[in-house]
């Protein structure tokens, strides 16, 4: 059973993952548009959300440890589109989106709670609104499937607007 911290991100990640699909209903037509010229698409919003090909969340929260902290480089702002992700559905992203969730808290849900709060990773990204580096499991976590996702839902709402689109429920 899950403990508090891993219930609360799971609560909260699902919460946003439900936000980030309420966006895209009816968006599957205006993956490739923007809210204004300059602006991340629909479909680059979802390819950001994935990170890069490759990346492993697990691999980065398993790296967490209690002294010795890794450091995790967080590169803010990038894309990258490749030929899968060019022909995804809105579905699709969706549906790899909470895959990658459904992963990151079944690992969170094998860790005791000393685990979550006492396993750190020095982020250099984080300091400038933690006033520190060094970031506990859980707050990582909880960033990367709870801000993270909702800061784009709000992008995507944008994006709803400027094709005409109403207000997602």
């Amino acid at each position: 059973m899950a403990g508090r911290l891993v219930s609360e991100i799971n609560a909260k990640s699902a919460a946003a993952l439900t936000r980030l699909a309420r966006q895209l209903d009816g968006m599957d037509p205006y993956l490739d548009s923007a809210s204004a010229r300059g602006e991340w698409t629909t479909r680059e919003v979802l390819a950001h959300l994935l990170g890069d090909p490759g990346w492993d969340p697990l691999a980065a929260l398993k790296t967490f440890a209690h002294r010795d902290l890794p450091t995790i480089d967080v590169t803010v702002g990038t894309v990258v589109m490749t030929a899968e992700r060019r022909t995804m559905t809105a579905k699709q992203f969706v549906d790899a989106i909470e895959r990658r969730r459904q992963k990151v808290v079944a690992y969170l849900d094998t860790l005791p709670e000393g685990e979550l709060t006492g396993r750190k990773a020095r982020i250099p990204f984080f300091k400038q609104f933690m006033g520190t580096d060094e970031i506990p499991l859980h707050v990582y976590a909880g960033a990367l499937l709870d801000n993270h996702w909702n800061d784009h839902a709000g992008q995507l709402a944008k994006i709803r607007t400027a094709n005409g689109l109403p207000e997602a429920p």
